[in-house]
């Protein structure tokens, strides 16, 4: 439970992390006079495909850890995390090309976020405090 716990803090960590890229992105737009409800739309579907690949990472990898450490089996852990690698970017394509068949949003901003998840984990591991209270190792 408490494993779950800070899966789901980590997320919401990024989540953070990502809007406030996302909004300084939507300035950027707007300063730029090319803020449009099509730019708007792209930002948010950028930061749910990008949120929710990361929570699908992000639970995947702890899932198939624990289960590593019940029945001691790494190799199945390791399958697991390398085909949800494959999986994954094989989803948001398929996702992508949906959403820009069906044009529904400018690709540009709904494509950046994808980018700013992982400046997001950058930054925040930077940041981050390590159990003994000293800067996290880079």
């Amino acid at each position: 439970m408490q494993k779950q716990r800070e899966v789901f803090q980590e997320i919401a960590r990024v989540a953070a992390a990502l809007a406030v890229c996302e909004g300084l992105m939507l300035v950027v737009y707007a300063l730029a006079g090319q803020f449009t409800l099509r730019t708007l739309a792209g930002a948010l579907v950028g930061f749910v495909l990008a949120l929710g690949n990361f929570a699908a990472l992000s639970i995947t990898v702890s899932n198939a850890m624990d289960r590593a450490a019940k029945t001691g089996d790494a190799k199945k852990a390791q399958m697991e995390i390398q085909a949800s690698s494959v999986v994954r970017p094989l989803i948001l394509l398929a996702v992508y090309i949906l959403i820009f068949r069906l044009d529904l949003c400018e690709p540009v901003p709904a494509i950046l976020p994808l980018l700013f998840a992982q400046l997001s984990l950058k930054i925040l591991e930077f940041f981050r405090k390590d159990t003994k209270g000293g800067e996290a190792a880079k």
